[in-house]
């Protein structure tokens, strides 16, 4: 048996001291931190998000999140508070949604400390740095995790989670805290299925290898579920007393409906076949590739290692809930980063060298041609005064869309630049150059894209250039709807501080005034033009697909006559 697999200590593996660790941790603020802030929120998940996070801070109801008026129980309510936390603190200082956004920036950063520790306490001094450039790495954590988005909390609480893996073999107690947390973490974030995932892990490891068939293992479980329960069952309980029918709706239909499918028709999203085969390839890369690599070169001790052993249950368990789960989204993976690139963190300085010397420079080239086309299509927009007319790009983001110069923001992209230039030559001395030549212009990449074309994509991806233009008659008594979905609605309400009685709802009520969103194609047929005078319509900026209409009644209308929409053309409209 190889003892280094025992020790801990890993060949090539450098313990460096702190000055040498300082890089690797500016690379990852500048990552985790750039592109939360400069925009409103963002079609579909950031606008439904925050509008759960306005109502909070309106009405200071912080128990049953709500949109718009209405209960919105799909998920449990941890990112909404820390958010909300996050807009009391920072509020003063930039606007909401970039305040609210600040807590998906905490808890990255929670996720990139956790899975660091986990990955030194298992694989020794040095090897800390790797595990989280390898997960922040991963082209499936780029935009999601810079989005005001449950999913991120979620992340979070399994790297806590692993850390507690980590050290529960050793230090009983600490282990067993962090393993709690994490669970309790994961729960208050996306529901039953964390806690399912991590305790199925946590079982089966002792079933799979004696190193876990300790007692000291089996007493630190116990430490970690006193540790959870309070998270696990005091916000449950609370809603219970508030709604038993808001309750089942949130743990029964949100929770096990969604993964069996027996609620995926009305609110969850169906799995198309092939899925995670197309998908896991670039989702998870690199992180994916070299924990293969790292299994293969180290077979043999990859079922005695601590690591490994965790690394391959982990991956196995989360793998197999996301095959059989009916619900489905490229986001529901990030939990599997945590494991890979645990198990590929070791790896990374034992790349053979050509494959590392056509890595860095792959990565150079395309991450030099990347941020060469946005400084481009800037410098045009400089010039010009208007969007490149580039047809790629003029099929996503909006051709209308009028640039303006601002100094702080090219001062801010051309030193991001330069620094990403020196943090190449500084990383080429190091070990790992691979990995941190990728993540490095990775970042310059996310950077510059979210500074010089923020406004830009800003222009295209917000609903506030269309709500705030919808004419409003003045003697609006009250809003309906026909529709619309979450995202819309919440948005809506914060832009325009419209809260609208949905036909879907309540059939019976009477309006003045029908906003309706649909297809742009087929226009706005369900409306009986007897009842309903059109005022305005329009839509997002460079949105061709969806659109809304306004109309105001020519005498009193009942909503009812407006014609029903079909439930599915309401989950696409809805953003699913």
């Amino acid at each position: 048996m190889d003892t280094r697999a025992t020790t801990g200590a890993y060949p090539g593996v450098a313990d460096l001291e702190l000055a040498g660790v300082l890089p690797y941790a500016l690379l990852i603020i500048v990552f985790i931190f750039f592109g939360l802030t400069g925009h409103d929120p963002w079609k579909a998940d950031e606008a439904y998000v925050f509008g759960v996070i306005h109502t909070m801070l309106e009405t200071g109801n912080w128990l049953i999140p709500t949109i718009a008026g209405e209960p919105f129980m799909e998920k449990p309510p941890l990112y909404y508070w820390v958010a909300g936390a996050c807009v009391y603190i920072f509020g003063g200082w930039m606007d909401q949604p970039d305040a609210a956004r600040m807590a998906s920036g905490l808890f990255m950063a929670i996720t990139a400390w956790s899975i660091a520790a986990a990955t030194r306490a298992w694989w020794g001094s040095g090897s800390g740095r790797y595990a989280p450039l390898l997960l922040l790495g991963c082209l499936g954590t780029l935009t999601q995790t810079h989005m005001m988005m449950p999913d991120v909390p979620l992340l979070a609480g399994f790297a806590l989670s692993a850390w507690g893996f980590s050290r529960v073999l050793t230090t009983m107690r600490a282990g067993g805290l962090l393993l709690g947390v994490g669970v309790g973490i994961s729960f208050l974030s996306k529901g039953v299925i964390g806690p399912a995932v991590i305790g199925i892990t946590a079982l089966m490891l002792p079933v799979c290898f004696a190193e876990w068939r300790t007692w000291p293992y089996f007493r630190g479980l116990i430490i970690a579920l006193a540790t959870s329960l309070p998270m696990l069952l005091v916000w449950p309980f609370l809603l219970y007393l508030r709604s038993p029918a808001m309750f089942m709706v949130w743990f029964w239909e949100n929770n096990f409906g969604r993964f069996f499918g027996f609620s995926v028709v009305h609110m969850g999203t169906e799995h198309p076949k092939g899925f995670w085969l197309q998908t896991l390839p670039w989702f998870a890369f690199p992180s994916l590739p070299l924990a293969l690599y790292a299994l293969w070169r180290q077979r043999q001790i990859a079922l005695i290692h601590p690591a490994m052993q965790y690394g391959l249950v982990a991956t196995l368990v989360m793998m197999l809930v996301l095959s059989v789960s009916e619900s489905v989204r490229a986001v529901y993976a990030l939990p599997l980063l945590v494991p890979l690139s645990i198990l590929a963190a070791p790896s990374v300085s034992f790349v053979p060298h050509l494959l590392e010397r056509l890595w860095v420079k792959s990565s150079q080239w395309l991450f030099a041609l990347l941020a060469g086309v946005i400084w481009l299509g800037w410098v045009i927009m400089m010039m010009t005064g208007a969007p490149p007319s580039w047809p790629w790009l003029l099929r996503v983001l909006p051709a209308d869309f009028i640039p303006e110069f601002d100094l702080p923001t090219f001062a801010l992209a051309l030193s991001l630049t330069g620094a990403a230039w020196y943090a190449q030559r500084l990383f080429a001395r190091h070990p790992a150059k691979g990995l941190t030549s990728w993540l490095t212009g990775l970042t310059l990449t996310w950077a510059l894209l979210t500074t010089l074309w923020m406004p830009w994509l800003d222009y295209g991806k917000s609903y506030q250039q269309v709500f705030s233009a919808i004419p409003w008659p003045s003697s609006t008594g009250c809003v309906a709807s026909v529709g619309m979905g979450e995202s819309e609605r919440a948005m809506l309400d914060y832009v325009a501080h419209r809260i609208t009685i949905r036909r879907e709802i309540l059939p019976g009520a009477t309006c003045d005034v029908l906003l309706m969103q649909g297809y742009a194609t087929s226009g706005s047929k369900e409306v009986d033009p007897s009842l309903w005078e059109p005022i305005w319509d329009g839509a997002r900026p460079g949105d061709d697909w969806q659109h809304f209409w306004l109309f105001r009644a020519r005498q009193s209308a009942p909503i009812s006559a407006v014609a029903s929409i079909k439930v599915d053309e309401k989950r696409r409209l809805a953003g699913f």
